[in-house]
């Protein structure tokens, strides 16, 4: 009698999209759907009850591990949506997904949500992994207790995840240097504004930082590359008067990059006159960030596509769980390019989640 498995491998798909298709669960693209029902009806396949009941009857645990979202930081809401929509899905399969909220800014408080998470012995966890030293301790202990883990979002080298999923930051720096170089002129400075003094713990921006200096320090003539930092923006009187007095200073910047999700926060700071000069490209679809692009204060935002993180990692943790399917050691994520004129059709799958609900 032939198997899921060898269904999929037929398909080349995996058997996890075999059993959405078996199961009517819907996140299979139709031409996907048809190959595989047309190998099903070819194989004469048959579901077999009783062992599909004994495997429904088997639970899971699934722990993720990701920062807090609010008004002020709204880009964890996206891939958060993403996990939801997904948790809807492997329930039926008999995983239980759980998720522990962290402030992003503070060590204290990713390491206490872990020890909410690891007390309530999951057999799998999914986490972001934004803080190096905190991160090597909860590793140590996943790996003491033999619980498989999966990275997304956020990539730090040198451990034994069994996956990342999520952007290639440095590659995404790289990006933003050509989106700006093709809108600037040669000889026009540029400035990066980091909102947060301290990178060493957040390898993402690092990387994208990184990334974009790389690109221009490679060109002839070199750019002249300006940097302003400030501390997660705490005050803003003080923030709004420092980015206005630097552009009035100078003027030969033409071209200015933040390496977050916090674009939109930065644009409400400067003065429509210094505003009017530059081309500005930031990270992420946020509400702010959609709202300022689409009045034309951004010119380009890259988007890593939040939402299919966060909904990617637990149907991959699940199959991972359910079906010992092993995923490829790197599953990065689209970088997308957001303008004014597509904005609108970049979020399908986030739009179809709450139109859903």
């Amino acid at each position: 009698m032939i198997t899921i498995k060898e269904i999929a491998l037929e398909a080349k798909v995996s058997t996890g999209t075999v059993d959405r298709v078996l199961h009517k669960r819907g996140g299979v693209s139709p031409k996907t759907e048809e190959r595989i029902k047309k190998i099903l009806k070819q194989k004469n396949f048959k579901i077999n009850l009783i062992a599909s009941s004994l495997a429904m009857k088997k639970h899971h645990n699934l722990a993720m591990l990701i920062p807090a979202f609010d008004d002020d930081n709204l880009f964890w809401k996206s891939p958060y949506s993403g996990i939801q929509k997904a948790k809807q899905q492997v329930s039926a399969f008999g995983v239980e997904t759980n998720t522990f909220i962290f402030d992003q800014f503070n060590p204290k408080s990713y390491k206490e949500a872990f020890v909410r998470l690891i007390n309530t012995n999951p057999d799998a966890v999914v986490l972001v992994p934004i803080f190096n030293k905190e991160t090597h301790e909860i590793v140590a202990e996943l790996n003491e207790r033999e619980i498989p883990f999966l990275f997304f979002n956020v990539n730090i080298e040198g451990f034994n995840n069994i996956s990342y999923i999520g952007q290639k930051s440095y590659d995404a720096g790289v990006l933003s240097a050509q989106l700006l170089e093709l809108c600037t002129d040669p000889n026009d400075e540029l400035l990066i504004v980091q909102t947060r003094k301290t990178l060493e713990n957040y390898r993402t921006i690092s990387q994208r930082v990184v990334g974009f200096k790389d690109y221009f320090e490679k060109k002839k003539p070199k750019r002249k590359i300006h940097r302003l930092e400030f501390d997660n923006l705490i005050d803003l009187v003080k923030t709004k008067s420092k980015i206005n007095e630097y552009l009035k200073e100078n003027k030969s910047i033409k071209g200015l990059l933040v390496p977050s999700s916090r674009i939109s926060n930065i644009t409400s700071l400067i003065d429509d006159y210094y505003l009017s000069r530059l081309r500005l490209i930031g990270f992420d679809t946020t509400p702010q960030n959609v709202d300022s692009i689409k009045k034309g204060r951004i010119t380009f935002l890259i988007s890593q596509k939040s939402f299919n993180q966060g909904y990617k990692s637990v149907i991959t943790m699940s199959n991972f769980l359910v079906y010992k399917e092993k995923p490829s050691q790197e599953m990065p994520t689209p970088l997308e390019i957001i303008t004014k004129e597509n904005v609108a059709f970049s979020q399908f799958d986030k739009r179809r989640y709450f139109n859903e609900k």
